[in-house]
Formats: C-alpha cells, sequence, structure tokens
C-alpha cells in the first residue's frame, strides 16, 4: 500500500466524528464499577452527615433566637416537642410576648423544624435515653414542654426565672449522637460525636 492510499483509510470521507459502540460499552462498565463501590460508602456516609448539619442547626437556632431577642427587645423563647395545631413539632421559636415560656395563639412564630420525617435529617432524631427521655435536659415549662428563652440581652433563661442552660441530645440511626449545649451565658457549643 502506498502513502497515498494509506491516507485515504485516515480521512473521514463525512467530516463526522464520534465512538465506537466499544468504546462506550467500556465506560458504561467502568462506571458501573465505580458505582457498585461508591453507593455502599455513600449509604454509610448519609446517617453521619445528616447529624452533624442537624447540630449545625440547632446552633443556629439558638443563635438565631438570641438575635432575635435583642431586635425584639422581648423574650425569644425555644419549645421542643411543641404541638401546633395537629403537629408537633422537634422545636419552634417564638417572640414570647407574655414572658412565660409558652406557645400562647398569636404569638409571632420564628421557625418550626421538624426532624426526621421526610426532610434533609431523615434519620436524625431526639436520644430519648438522654435527658429525661426527650433528649432535652432544659427545664419545662407550666405546659410540661422543655422551653428556654433568651433574654433582650442574650442571656438564658429558664421557666423558673433562674439561669437556663442545658442540652440537646440528637441521635441517628447508626446510634450516632451528638449534643447541641448551651451554657448558662448563652454560648452555644455543639458536642460529637459522644
Amino acid at each position: 500500500m502506498t502513502k497515498r492510499a494509506a491516507r485515504i483509510f485516515l480521512r473521514n470521507p463525512h467530516g463526522t466524528s464520534g465512538f465506537t459502540l466499544l468504546e462506550v460499552l467500556s465506560t458504561v462498565l467502568i462506571l458501573s464499577i465505580i458505582a457498585a463501590f461508591a453507593i455502599p460508602a455513600f449509604s454509610s456516609w448519609l446517617p453521619d452527615y445528616r447529624l452533624k448539619a442537624a447540630s449545625r442547626e440547632l446552633f443556629s437556632h439558638f443563635q438565631r433566637a438570641k438575635m432575635a431577642a435583642a431586635k425584639n427587645g422581648n423574650y425569644s423563647t425555644i419549645c421542643f416537642h411543641q404541638p401546633i395545631n395537629s403537629t408537633t413539632y422537634s422545636l419552634v421559636v417564638f417572640v414570647d410576648g407574655n414572658k412565660n415560656l409558652e406557645f400562647d395563639p398569636g404569638e409571632k412564630v420564628l421557625l418550626r423544624t421538624l426532624w426526621g420525617a421526610g426532610d434533609e435529617y431523615q434519620g436524625v432524631s431526639f436520644d430519648s435515653s438522654m435527658g429525661g427521655g426527650d433528649g432535652v435536659t432544659f427545664s419545662k415549662n407550666d405546659e410540661g414542654i422543655p422551653a428556654i428563652a433568651f433574654q433582650p440581652s442574650g442571656i438564658p433563661i429558664s421557666n423558673t426565672g433562674g439561669l437556663g442552660m442545658g442540652s440537646v441530645y440528637l441521635k441517628n440511626t447508626k446510634g450516632k449522637r451528638a449534643c447541641v449545649v448551651l451554657s448558662a451565658a448563652g454560648s452555644v457549643r455543639v458536642d460529637y460525636p459522644l
């Protein structure tokens, strides 16, 4: 074969390019092998990620309640396991106009969170083995609901009028736990894992 004939075989007469069936099948096979190893690893990592994310969100809810109290010049209360209408929320943050640490109709709700029910924190729940069976160590209000309020100064206060401090214990489906701690001075920290 001459050099001219070899160039004819190398040149694409239609000006199109693409992949051969063998190249496509090889790529699909390699991606399938990678997915077979990656999906189980991702599934075992996801519960820990959700627990850390829920802990960080709870940390930010405490901070938001503290800032709202300073901004509004009124108590900003967080109630855990708070029923509103027919739903019991994991936590509710509201402006507590009458300063009784109880959610009353008409009080402005700043946020409500419902963990573990098909949201991004699916599988995260309060650790019922800690905090007296409900995963929360804050004192209960007159309705029997764990609650804490921030004064406009940013200092937390309990239902009894004393300094409020306590912890919230969370767990995931793998049994790992995290704790969000509120000090008497109003600082918040996350301890993970327990």
